[in-house]
């Protein structure tokens, strides 16, 4: 896994010197033979908290409308790293808790404690925990993917970048849409919304979703019946109020409640004891084994999976993950003159209880029980000058309180108890269940602002400074008891104590620490900018929450901290039938916040900081509108990042090594050709894209057996619909050609097994769509 794979290259720059080389001829000829616009639709993002090109903006982001996202059959936040290069969304539950990176930048920690080093934003507001922010897309005007830190205008920890998701909102014109989606594995999608006027001052728009879908995974009980597991089902509703009681003064309020009921993940089980030979503790998956999937080597009880990723044995037929979200804010955006303000309200409360066969197997090995949740209020204040001149100012502060409760229980080895009929509490050879609970409150405020001055009429300066405070406390307790015990009063059994706060060194952290950005922007010509920028980005520090049974899992760990330096170049051509944008970066990233599993006889959560590590890369993506309804893109981002720094807590050695989630290559490459009017008033439309994903790891330790080749994925949609799109009939097919990939993986090997994730096989399905009114 460590050779260049230099196949991404030759392709991104083939691409785009035909693209360059094609446009201007094939512009030519096609102005001659068809009349409709083939200009590059301009982009408006918010990227600066103003609306703005996202040609404008010296800052690196990617754009995702609403219509990529339709035709790509997108349906959770986890679906845009295959539209983003460099974006790495994924996670080891169903309908939770992502692990999110942005060009290496994130935490693989999957507990609800830690916020990650991304910025999750809908609507302007800051999503905090991440229980809520593997949430479903629909009825959205664009997602912006903004990369690098954001620590001046945007929230906490947004140390790699943030995720910043806009919904539509209502109008002042009635209309709306309605779409049915079928599919296999028994997919049905319905998605809607409609914008109610009431008057010229008072508009309404009630959107809805309704996901479902069998399970991906066939799984076979002890008892001799079966069922299909990974299955979606999920619902939501979002209602939403604009008032514009004058021209100055605009309110917009929201209302959103969300619920998933489907299943948890089913994981893959990748046995690593070869019975027959005895050998045990492989550090090659293509040793005795026989690589991934030959279903040779079985975990510490006998078990060995079968050879495809798509079906296995579990013991519990019933592993629930129920999820809800809801979710209140105010936006008032008022004109003072020479002033706009801006404030943001928000409420967020999440709740999430689940099962999970952790060893994937149909014995009692490990099996997890999890019950949490969070409450979220947040307020920000923004002032925008408004006024004529070379400097424009924003001026801004920003409060969040977030309170998390979680319970964890893990039973273990429950299969090797003695007397199975009875509960049987055995520590020293870990026959046993662990029980932790745990509060945390994080309280964080932050005055921020940012200046643009015009130093010449084409050389543009930005001054940016945020600075942060930031309480958090934990209240942390666990317990180790028999396994197949009864609990009593309700949760909590009579166990004895294993681990309490004491071991913590702290139950309370403090930090203050400032952050800022500084660019210079240059415009060759109208079409051509140059920029550059010097900027630092912070993650508060914390606890281990899933501390349980070991002291060294009652750890603290300081602020990370990024330094990261950028040029680029943002260019149109060829009277706007050509985009290219591209950039180059350097991130200095020391005390990084890490994640593992540790070696032990229980499955040892781990979480501190390493020194140092390094990240070079460079990315550019190209649009090109060659001829009349046919539009070009490939976008790719490289990345060399690696630990420079890097020694464990129990002295493993990973300097030197690649980063977690970060392959070398990434790249997307999307066409879309529209027919216009080829039968009557129809026409067709038809797209398709590729996404391109490089050899990577999932553990900081570079385990060759749980990582993941080079793979790609490709997807392709024809639909047929009239010249004024008010209907829409498509068919579409996903992963194309059933590419087997993991998502993520987990090193379990005191157990005798690894746990692997997989993303999904080959889909596919029709959408019917109607639009009307002012939405047609």
């Amino acid at each position: 896994m460590k050779k260049i794979d230099r196949l991404p290259l030759v392709v991104g720059l083939a691409s785009t010197i035909a693209l360059s080389a094609a446009a201007p001829a094939v512009a030519q000829e096609a102005e001659q033979a068809d009349t409709r616009s083939r200009v590059l639709q301009t982009v408006e993002v918010t990227a600066e908290r103003r609306e703005a090109s996202q040609q404008d903006v010296p800052v690196t982001v990617t754009s995702v409308d609403a219509r990529m996202l339709t035709e790509g059959d997108y349906r959770t936040s986890e679906d845009l790293a295959q539209q983003v290069p460099g974006l790495q969304i994924k996670s080891s539950f169903s309908a939770s808790n992502p692990t999110i990176f942005i060009r290496g930048v994130g935490i693989n920690d999957f507990n609800p404690a830690n916020s990650g080093a991304i910025g999750v934003m809908i609507d302007d507001m800051f999503y905090n925990s991440t229980t809520g922010q593997l949430f479903q897309l629909f009825d959205l005007d664009r997602v912006e993917v903004l990369k690098g830190p954001q620590g001046t205008l945007y929230g906490r920890n947004t140390t790699g970048g943030v995720l910043s998701v806009h919904t539509k909102k209502p109008g002042f014109e009635q209309g709306g849409y309605i779409n049915a989606t079928a599919g296999r594995f028994n997919q049905l999608d319905l998605e809607g919304a409609v914008t109610l006027p009431v008057s010229d001052k008072l508009a309404f728009r009630i959107s809805g979703v309704s996901n479902s879908r069998d399970g991906t995974r066939d799984i076979s009980f002890p008892d001799g019946t079966s069922a299909k597991k990974n299955d979606v089902d999920f619902q939501a509703g979002r209602l939403q109020m604009l008032l514009e009681p004058t021209s100055d003064l605009s309110i917009l309020g929201k209302l959103e409640y969300g619920k998933s009921s489907a299943t948890s993940r089913s994981y893959e089980s990748q046995g690593l004891i070869n019975f027959a030979t005895g050998e045990y503790g492989l550090t090659d998956y293509n040793g005795v084994c026989g690589g991934r999937g030959a279903a040779v080597c079985a975990d510490a009880f006998g078990y060995t999976d079968d050879a495809d990723p798509y079906s296995g044995a579990e013991n519990l037929k019933d592993t629930p993950e129920e999820v809800e979200a809801f979710t209140a804010s105010l936006q008032v955006e008022w004109d003072l003159g020479n002033w706009a303000l801006t404030s943001v309200t928000g409420y967020l409360d999440t709740d999430r209880e689940a099962i999970l066969e952790v060893d994937a197997s149909p014995n009692r090995l490990v099996e997890e029980y999890i019950k949490d949740g969070s409450e979220q209020f947040s307020q920000e204040l923004r002032l925008a000058s408004e006024w004529d001149g070379p400097m424009s100012l924003i001026l801004g502060a920003f409060y969040l309180q977030d309170e998390l409760n979680g319970q964890d229980s893990f039973e273990i080895l429950a299969d090797a108890n003695p007397t199975p009929d009875a509960p049987y509490f055995d520590a020293a050879n870990f026959i046993l269940r662990t029980d932790r609970f745990y509060t945390q409150k994080t309280d964080t405020f932050a005055l921020f602002a940012q200046s643009d001055y015009e130093l010449t009429d084409r050389l543009t300066a930005t001054l940016g400074a945020r600075f942060t405070w930031e309480e958090r406390t934990l209240d942390h307790v666990a317990y180790a008891g028999p396994v197949n015990a009864v609990p009593l009063d309700g949760d909590m059994p009579v166990y004895a104590t294993l681990l309490d706060t004491s071991f913590f060194e702290t139950n309370k952290l403090s930090f203050e620490e400032p952050t800022f950005r500084a660019a210079l922007s240059y415009d060759v010509s109208d079409d051509v900018m140059l920029f550059g920028s010097v900027s630092r980005g912070f993650k508060s520090g914390g606890f281990n929450t899933g501390a349980t049974s070991d002291p060294i899992e009652a750890s603290v760990v300081d602020p990370e901290k990024l330094m990261a330096y950028e040029a680029g170049i943002k260019s149109e051509w060829f009277d706007r039938t050509l985009r290219a944008n591209a950039a180059a970066f350097y991130y200095d990233y020391s005390d990084l916040q890490v994640f593992g599993l540790a070696p032990g006889a229980v499955p040892t959560q781990t979480l501190f900081n390493a020194k140092e590590a390094e990240i070079k890369g460079f990315e550019f993506d190209v649009t090109s509108v060659p001829l009349a309804g046919l539009e070009l893109a490939l976008a790719a981002t490289y990345l060399d990042a690696e630990y420079t720094d890097f020694v464990t807590p129990i002295g493993q050695e990973f300097s030197s090594n690649t980063m977690v989630a970060a392959p070398e290559w990434s790249l997307v490459a999307r066409g879309r050709y529209e027919t216009g009017p080829i039968w009557g008033d129809l026409g067709l439309v038809a797209s398709a894209d590729a996404s391109y994903t490089g050899d990577q790891y999932f553990d900081t330790q570079n385990t060759d057996r749980i990582g993941q080749n080079a793979y790609w994925i490709a997807n392709a949609r024809l639909a047929l619909q009239p010249d004024d799109a008010r209907w829409e009939l498509a068919a579409f097919v996903k992963n194309m050609t059933d590419e087997e990939y993991l998502v993520d993986a987990f090193d379990v090997a005191d157990f005798g097994f690894d746990e692997l994730v997989y993303g999904d096989p080959r889909t596919y399905g029709v959408s019917l769509t109607y639009r009307f009114g002012a939405e047609r």
